[in-house]
């Protein structure tokens, strides 16, 4: 009774602690945390707990103090341990946590409640071994529980996932024979323990013996997903390929729910391949299997029958069409089979759907990929008799308006389906403008049937604007009329206006505004369509290519922060969902969330992102050689080891949000991607190099000056010297610049798909070559220091090459020029991001001239040294110092000249006003319009201030660099 006062006393004293913890009131929890130290000195739970409020109130040198001495006294107490975990997770010392209970484990060995957390500490780190070690630990100490035996058979598949190559041959068989034991003995009490075993017989591609569970009494375990049993079945005899069986499955299935579009597929798919095999029933059978397509064709009709006279069902009707589309993909359809009643024509079922489903939003999305089933006739005529249908009132000399909603979507399904057939294309640019503002005064009526919607609902009429907005593009994708794209935005603009959750309409905007060069007001939108989790790495691409590239350095900053956190989050995420299905026996999802974090890990996107946020902060936040070498020792790269693969990296990056309803004709939006992903990995390792290299200098001019002092204590001998490391990352950029060439002509992507990168103005305007040369600089001056000055006397000429302020002035010269172009009447969107791009090229060789200046210093003192001893008797100084003093001087003046060329395309100092400029062209004379037109103009032009200003300042703060690096 005694030690259980003194529980209720501790508890009791914790209580205030914990409840200004949970409040977020963390001064006050340090506060109460004292006053119970001072009655009891050595109550470990008070100490951790106000660790973690110290933590939380951003004074780690504190808390860490307090949880590594708790730590070393090897805490049991459970509420102790529970206390210190949160703080380890909280600073992602997840290692700790495991190291913590394992302490815990040694001093309290049969305590199941510690073993358990150990288990999820491991979980945690991903220890797959140690998991089923302990995993074992539990069993033994608790055989009846049979959770903790199958998180050991859990782990094993876990370690196979880790081995592919021992995961056949050793773990999972292993697995199997645990699972298998506990059957024969009767020991399967629950269906997580079924489905472990079912993951282990599919790993292992032993489907029969798979079906067999399914089929079996153990089947019947499996309850917790409508229709599971039904549908692993099918899909098992599917991996057989024991067709008559899975026909036989996919059609009591559809008799229960005719609506269900993937058991259409496979139940006509299993009933083709019957065909193709010809295979009959015996004689005797009265299995319910279709296994000619008249079969398959009768049981859709009788399917569609009994549907009729309640909720129509897309299901049936649709799958008509699907039976003549694989039977077309087989070479069996014959057009005589058209005239028949059974299998109907492709454009009278398209015509019937339509009729059915027209005025529902997902009709087109249903038809689109039927239509090619169509000569180039039926499709004409598909679109004729479709417009006839629509049936629009049609009042002399003014436009026909929808009389409803319902109407109103049957037309907007047959300008879908125009667009997709590609009927604009064959119109001349005078009637798709004509065609643009119908669609316009119609989106304008449309918005009446939407005026009791919510805020967050999408306006009915929405898809006119987008139709009208694309086709603007398609008529400025031939003419190069960029006053359509201004008035593109407009309309987009006034769509978000009218509503404001439509993110088809948010991704145009931003992708127009940042093909004219204003990245401002994306930030807005991009905000608006409030981007969270996983949707950074999908759609982080929208604005993530565009930011740094058009000058929003500041932005670029903040947002890859937010980008970063996430992949930072996720990590600790998915070990908590992974914790839970080991709690829970959801043991099917732990192989998806181990692939989605390795999925995210191994992002393009993260590695972009990550990459660019590291050489924004190499060169933004550093105005001298000191800070430059702080902030290097602050991001801890090694230059030597790249970290992950390029061919391992996943495209995670969704194109298909944004809808286009691109003619079929053209659409090449799988081929887009492919180039993109491939342009993507090459420009990223150029800036990983560039990265990689800039890190290996400037280590060399430190690793010099330590040399100098003779203090070796900080160099690791057994690595590779930096000047070995910079040479071979020279080498390895020389060569990737090579293989890089076939990119240096521009590709043209869809405005709808990915966005190009840099690459392609960095090879062709020799970026490369300036960078390249200044390494060389670098390079040539360590061996200056490490061979004496005497070396560079001896050569018969100076290797120090001041070509490289030559190169940036002559690109500056080359881009330098107007915003507005003058006699254009049109905005020169070009010229900002090649002035950014010259910007950076200058940051990154002002850090290398960083470099030199650090060997040289020492090199320019010693000489200073020597002449003094001479005795009067002059010295010739060596040439490298002049061609130095000539280097720094010229990248000092390129610096002026680029500073201003860029104050010379600031509006600011212009003094332009966009609105005044005449660069739109307008479609609709309404003041709403002049109103959007007015505000984005305002927009634009703030935010090409903003680059201004910024590119700037940056130049500024480079200036102040150079003036630092004087010999």
């Amino acid at each position: 009774m005694a030690s259980r006062s003194h529980v209720d006393v501790n508890e009791r004293r914790l209580r205030p602690i914990y409840d200004c913890l949970d409040n977020g009131n963390n001064k006050k929890a340090i506060q109460e945390a004292d006053k119970v130290l001072k009655k009891q000195k050595d109550l470990q739970c008070a100490k951790v707990l106000k660790a973690l409020a110290l933590l939380r109130l951003g004074r780690h040198d504190e808390s860490s103090l307090l949880l590594k001495d708790i730590h070393a006294q090897s805490p049991t107490d459970e509420a102790t341990l529970q206390a210190m975990s949160i703080c380890y997770r909280e600073v992602y010392k997840l290692d700790l946590i495991a190291d913590l209970y394992e302490n815990a484990h040694k001093h309290r060995p049969d305590n199941e409640d510690i073993l358990s957390s150990l288990f999820m500490a491991y979980v945690r780190l991903g220890d797959y071994k140690k998991q089923q070690q302990t995993a074992m630990t539990l069993h033994r100490l608790q055989p009846q529980k049979n959770p903790y035996y199958f998180w050991a058979v859990m782990s094993i598949v876990m370690q196979g996932h880790q081995d592919e190559k021992l995961a056949k041959g050793m773990f999972l068989p292993l697995a199997e024979r645990m699972t298998k034991k506990y059957i024969d003995e009767e020991k399967i009490t629950a269906e997580a323990e079924v489905q472990i075993y079912l993951i282990i017989l599919e790993l292992l591609q032993k489907w029969e013996e798979a079906l067999k569970v399914v089929e079996g009494p153990l089947g019947a375990k499996l309850t917790s997903e409508f229709n599971f049993r039904e549908n692993k079945t099918a899909d098992l005899y599917a991996k057989l390929e024991r067709w008559p069986q899975v026909n036989r499955e996919y059609k009591a299935l559809l008799k229960e729910n005719p609506d269900h579009w993937n058991n259409w597929q496979d139940y006509i798919r299993s009933c083709l391949r019957l065909v193709e095999a010809s295979w009959t029933p015996d004689k005797d059978s009265e299995e319910d299997i279709d296994y000619t397509e008249d079969m398959v064709a009768t049981f859709i009709q009788e399917t569609i029958k009994q549907c009729e006279g309640g909720r129509p069902q897309r299901g049936p009707y649709l799958a008509q069409l699907e039976l003549i589309k694989q039977m077309k993909d087989k070479n069996r359809w014959k057009p005589d089979l058209a005239e028949s009643e059974q299998f109907g024509d492709p454009l009278q079922l398209l015509l019937r759907y339509y009729d059915l489903f027209g005025d529902k939003p997902c009709c087109f999305e249903d038809m689109k990929s039927f239509t090619k089933l169509l000569t180039e006739d039926k499709e004409t005529k598909l679109i004729s008799v479709v417009t006839e249908g629509v049936d629009l009132p049609n009042p002399e000399e003014t436009l026909g308006y929808a009389s409803s909603v319902k109407q109103m979507q049957r037309h907007i399904t047959l300008l879908q389906l125009m667009r997709y057939m590609g009927y604009y294309d064959k119109l001349s640019t005078t009637e798709r403008l004509v065609l643009v503002k119908e669609y316009i005064q119609r989106y304008h009526h449309g918005l009446s049937y939407g005026k009791d919607l919510l805020s967050t609902d999408l306006q009915y009429s929405d898809n006119y604007l987008l139709i009208a907005v694309l086709l603007l593009l398609d008529i400025w994708r031939e003419s190069k009329n960029d006053s359509l794209v201004w008035q593109a935005i407009v309309q987009l603009e006034k769509g978000i206006s009218n509503s404001r959750s439509n993110f088809h309409m948010k991704l145009i905007l931003m992708r127009l505004y940042c093909i004219m060069g204003a990245y401002g007001p994306c930030h807005t939108v991009y905000e608006s369509m409030e981007v969270k989790h996983v949707m950074n790495d999908t759609l982080g691409h929208t604005i993530a290519n565009h930011v740094g590239r058009l000058g929003h350095f500041v932005a670029a900053c903040s947002m890859y922060g937010t980008m970063l956190r996430f992949f930072a989050v996720n990590h600790k995420e998915t070990a908590e969902y992974l914790i839970a299905s080991y709690k829970y026996g959801s043991f099917s999802k732990i192989h998806e969330f181990v692939k989605f974090r390795e999925r995210l890990q191994k992002s393009l996107q993260y590695s972009s992102a990550m990459t660019e946020s590291m050489l924004l902060d190499l060169v933004l936040e550093t105005s001298s050689h000191v800070s430059t070498e702080q902030m290097v020792t602050y991001m801890e790269i090694d230059p030597e080891k790249e970290k992950n693969g390029y061919d391992d990296l996943c495209d995670n990056r969704d194109f298909s949000v944004m809808e286009s309803w691109e003619p079929h004709s053209r659409c090449r939006l799988e081929e887009a991607k492919l180039h993109s992903r491939k342009e993507e990995i090459l420009w990223l390792k150029v800036r990983k190099l560039t990265l990689r290299i800039l890190t290996a200098s400037v280590m060399l001019g430190q690793q010099s000056v330590k040399t100098d002092s003779h203090t070796n204590n900080g160099i690791n001998h057994d690595r590779k010297p930096p000047h070995e490391v910079l040479t071979d990352l020279l080498s390895l950029l020389s060569q990737h610049i090579d293989s890089c060439q076939e990119f240096s002509s521009p590709y043209q992507y869809p405005v709808h798909g990915p966005f190009r990168t840099r690459l392609c103005s960095y090879l062709k305007e020799r970026h490369c070559e300036a960078f390249t040369d200044m390494v060389s600089n670098v390079m040539y001056v360590h061996h200056l220091h490490d061979n004496g000055l005497d070396t560079a006397d001896n050569e018969k000429e100076e290797k120090l090459r001041t070509s490289v302020p030559d190169l940036i002035s002559g690109l500056i010269s080359k881009h330098k020029g107007s915003l507005v172009t003058d006699g254009e009447n049109r905005i020169n969107t070009s010229i900002l991001e090649n002035l950014v791009l010259i910007a950076e090229t200058l940051s990154h060789v002002t850090v290398l001239v960083g470099v030199c200046h650090r060997i040289l210093k020492p090199l320019k003192s010693q000489w200073n040294k020597k002449c003094k001893k001479s005795k009067g008797v002059p010295l010739e100084a060596p040439c490298t110092f002049g061609s130095y003093v000539q280097l720094v001087d010229g990248l000092d003046k390129a610096a002026k000249d680029l500073h201003q060329a860029i104050r010379d395309m600031d509006p600011v100092f212009l003094t332009l006003d966009f609105s005044k400029l005449n660069l739109t062209q307008n479609l609709c004379e309404n003041e709403e319009d002049s109103a959007i037109e007015k505000d984005m103009w305002c927009k634009v032009e703030k935010s090409y201030q903003v680059s201004a200003r910024e590119v700037t300042e940056f130049l500024h703060n480079k200036m102040q660099y150079l003036g630092t690096l004087r010999l």
